[in-house]
């Protein structure tokens, strides 16, 4: 059977205060966003020890005839195992012999809850709220049933009736600040990290997760000033406290990679070193690094190119829409997309032939983003096969797609099915000056 005193690493006879501070330690050890399944225990351990009704009744569980006993050891080890099926075939067993015992019941509620039988889950952490008004724990999981149901406003009630009880337990802060969030409600969700705050710093328990909370809460809502402020003091906590420098530079990881993804390069960089500086041997935080370093160079080459008036803005139209495809690499949005910027470079191989050539010369980390193509573009052998591939795929697209195109863009397609090729104007000799305007030789540049 789990221990709950090893977990929090106590004796058995240890006070509240004790208690609670061998939790506060430990989350400054295991960090919820950082170690989950860690602290799941280190919260589970914590709740039912902190409450005297519930450790009394857990530490009489030795005292159970041998096979409940059993029962509820095995329901826990199938909990942590994942398989949930199992673990409330055997807890309900064990409820049917002892059903007035909270802490079964709340462990079986919780097998309920992650076997999708919400409606079940709500029902035990409805009755064990009303059996034990004053548990913290029970009213979390049944405000934790609520939010999973989407009924958000009911679990904000039960997070607040929740902290009136017990304001030292931080996932209540974060239940609650997550149901505002799924509410849409920033401005609650920030007022909540902010008391939560002040709460940790008077009463001196950590608070590193707030304060990874409240700036993504600036972050969404475009609060920058806020997000540069707590971003700041979460920094300077890890000069504070030596102990929590690891955590601060995986927080600060994490975050540069949030920043990235909604396109603030510069951020992103600036977080990331600072994680870096902090935890200069980590692997996974150098990979990050590295991985942030190269785009935001590419971002930076793309923001030039976009002011660039020697190459054709579709250029930059074209790779800022490469930058930003989506991770499904089956997207047909994204596809068409890209489609239609290669499509217009083709119709017009000839004239954009010089805007290629100067993006390959200028911005080569852009040019590389699609140097298959590029090349193919710039290779006057291709021109024909280009023609026929794309026409056909002109061609299957519009059938698929009807509604993607206008009318027009059928007839269209017969230019991309033509006759043989026949170039527009006279072959240009392998010593004549390079049409696209280079300056060199043809044989030199464009005719290599």
């Amino acid at each position: 059977m789990k221990d709950y005193y090893s977990v929090l690493n106590i004796a058995t006879d240890a006070s509240a205060t004790a208690v609670k501070k061998a939790y506060f330690r430990l989350v400054r050890q295991f960090p919820p966003d950082r170690y989950p399944k860690e602290f799941m225990r280190i919260r589970e351990a914590y709740e039912v020890l902190i409450d005297d009704n519930t450790r009394r009744q857990y530490d009489v569980v030795d005292s159970m005839p041998d096979i409940v006993k059993r029962y509820f050891a095995e329901g826990q080890k199938a909990m942590e195992a994942g398989d949930f099926p199992g673990a409330i075939k055997l807890l309900e067993e064990v409820i049917r012999v002892y059903p007035h015992f909270a802490v079964v019941k709340g462990l079986l509620g919780q097998a309920y809850l992650e076997n999708d039988n919400s409606g079940k889950a709500i029902r035990v952490f409805e009755e064990l709220v009303a059996e034990e008004r004053n548990n913290a724990g029970f009213v979390r999981l049944l405000a934790q049933a609520y939010a999973l149901r989407g009924w958000h406003k009911k679990a904000v009630e039960q997070f607040k009736q929740a902290l009136q009880l017990d304001e030292d337990n931080i996932s209540l802060w974060l239940g609650l600040i997550d149901s505002y969030l799924q509410g849409d409600d920033f401005e609650s969700a920030q007022e909540t990290v902010r008391k939560g705050i002040e709460v940790s710093n008077r009463k001196g328990w950590d608070n590193l997760e707030l304060y990874f909370h409240i700036i993504q809460i600036d972050i969404f809502s475009r609060d920058y000033a806020s997000m540069t402020k707590h971003l700041e003091e979460m920094k300077n906590k890890a000069v504070e406290k030596e102990e929590e420098k690891t955590n601060v530079a995986w927080f600060l990881a994490a975050l540069s990679k949030l920043l990235h993804g909604m396109g603030m390069y510069s951020e992103a960089q600036a977080t990331i070193d600072t994680a870096y500086a902090l935890e200069p041997d980590d692997e996974e935080i150098i990979a990050i690094k590295d991985e942030i370093g190269s785009q935001v160079s590419v971002f930076s080459e793309l923001e030039k190119l976009k002011g660039d008036p020697s190459i054709d803005e579709l250029f930059a139209e074209m790779l800022d829409c490469e930058l930003h495809l989506c991770d499904d690499k089956h997207c047909m949005d994204c596809k068409l997309e890209q489609f239609a910027y290669e499509m217009d470079v083709v119709a017009e191989m000839e004239s954009f032939r010089g805007d290629i050539l100067r993006l390959k010369k200028s911005y080569p980390e852009l040019y590389e983003l699609k140097q298959g193509f590029f090349d193919n573009v710039l290779n006057h052998k291709k021109e024909q096969y280009l023609l026929n591939t794309y026409g056909k795929r002109l061609k299957k697209y519009f059938k698929q797609f009807p509604e993607r195109f206008e009318p027009e863009d059928e007839a269209e397609e017969y230019q991309f099915n033509p006759e043989p090729y026949r170039r527009p104007e006279p072959k240009v000799g392998r010593n004549d000056p390079c049409p696209c305007g280079s300056g060199k030789k043809y044989k030199k540049c464009c005719g290599k």
